[in-house]
């Protein structure tokens, strides 16, 4: 077809698309576009990307005495250089995963996966096994969000490449720091940074502590305004919350006698464990389930998990072939205690970037509450089939005729009050 025609054609439609009158559409006509909308970018995404690559080869930039093909891009398009370079630097790597690129071309994948992908190809220790793994790529891609993709990515790198990931995990380590400072009008700074390991369990010991503060602000906002209460209404805002929290730690730490050790509960599968254990170099399988981070989704060396076992810090989970955590403890009315690092885990299997609500489009990840997906008073038991982990808003939209239903595979699909499900991602 003539280049002419094609753009022709592609300039009436998105005419005939910005004259759509958004007023008259109901709410869920308006999402359904949104999503429409964006399949469609992404498609055009994989043609820029395709006439990029495709300038690259043919070298056609230099009739204009430029030096690259990004050069190229980046001038035509009045593009940021680290833009117009991804685009020619996706169109190489998705030369050797046709599967992804067919699936972008499809708009079935985000741009923005596609373009971590192209990052992870920068380590030239692991490009030539991503098209080992095109398959699985492929279905994280079209499942998951950007955040968890990433993370999922970065996990699969960190475990491919041993030696970088062993490099990182002790340079960090070795920087750690921290100070407080007193500021010029009399206030304080606190600063620091920490190793993957020690990082993760000053993570989890902080986040005790502002859930304390968030339900404590939760609990004076229902005593003045009852059930009407909102986030607007709490006392402090996120920010001060958190540092009335670091707060109450050091208040505690002093009050302590002895050194406290936090449980962090980490996600391991059985082949990275013993290899790092043993100091074995097993035959790596690029394709197969490989998992190594925490249950907040932050990506460990393996090395590190080892000693954190050995010292005792580690709680061994045992799940089912569906990533389910079998149940812990005896069953009661509450998710508390085992019931509750259950459901966690559960939640955060399923999830690659970690724990967080479960609610469609939401990622909220912090004062997260342990529910019956079918109320305890309507017979619902107390183990982890039965479980939903909701931030505090979803949880309240739950007992006002939403309903969130789990399949087997563990994926969650949310209910209107009139039964229709929301709108699904695109």
């Amino acid at each position: 077809m003539d280049p002419g025609v094609a753009l022709s054609a592609l300039a009436r439609a998105i005419d005939l698309l910005g004259s759509v009158d958004l007023d008259v559409l109901d709410a869920r006509s308006e999402m359904g576009l949104v999503r429409d909308v964006e399949v469609l970018r992404r498609r055009i995404d994989a043609v820029t990307d395709h006439l990029a690559g495709h300038l690259d080869r043919s070298q056609a930039y230099a009739v204009d005495g430029l030096a690259s093909a990004a050069v190229a891009v980046r001038h035509l398009g009045r593009l940021p250089h680290g833009e117009a370079r991804a685009r020619v630097q996706c169109a190489r790597v998705l030369r050797d995963v046709p599967a992804l690129a067919a699936a972008h071309r499809a708009g079935e994948v985000p741009t923005g996966h596609v373009r971590a992908v192209e990052r992870v190809a920068r380590n030239p220790r692991v490009v030539d096994l991503l098209p080992l793994i095109e398959d699985v790529l492929v279905e994280m891609a079209r499942r998951e969000g950007h955040e968890g993709f990433c993370r999922w990515l970065r996990e699969w790198e960190r475990l491919a490449d041993v030696d970088g990931t062993e490099h990182d995990a002790e340079t960090s380590h070795e920087r750690r720091h921290a100070s407080v400072v007193e500021n010029l009008d009399g206030g304080f700074t606190l600063t620091g940074g920490f190793g993957n390991l020690q990082g993760a369990a000053i993570a989890e010991t902080f986040e005790w502590f502002a859930r304390a503060e968030l339900l404590a602000d939760w609990a004076d906002a229902r005593t003045r305004l009852g059930d009407a209460a909102t986030d607007a209404d709490l006392a402090r805002t996120p920010a001060q919350r958190r540092a009335d929290a670091l707060a109450a730690i050091f208040a505690r730490a002093a009050s302590t006698v002895g050194r406290a050790v936090p449980l962090v509960n980490i996600v391991v599968d059985l082949d990275t464990f013993e290899t790092a254990l043993t100091g074995t170099d097993s035959a790596f399988d690029p394709s197969g389930p490989r998992v190594c981070r925490t249950v907040s989704g932050v990506p460990l060396a393996p090395s590190d998990v080892v000693a954190a076992a050995l010292a005792g810090q580690v709680r061994r989970v045992i799940i089912d072939a569906d990533s389910n955590v079998i149940d812990l403890g005896r069953r009661q009315r509450f998710f508390t205690g085992s019931a509750r690092d259950a459901a966690e885990l559960t939640n955060s299997l399923q999830h690659p970037d970690g724990l967080r609500c479960i609610w469609n489009g939401c990622h909220r990840r912090h004062g997260l509450q342990i529910d019956h997906t079918i109320d305890a008073s309507r017979g619902g038991p107390t183990d982890q089939a039965n479980a939903a982990v909701l931030c505090d808003t979803h949880n309240r939209l739950k007992n006002h005729g939403w309903h969130p239903t789990r399949a087997p595979d563990g994926t969650w699909t949310i209910h209107r009050p009139d039964r229709t499900p929301t709108t699904p991602p695109a």
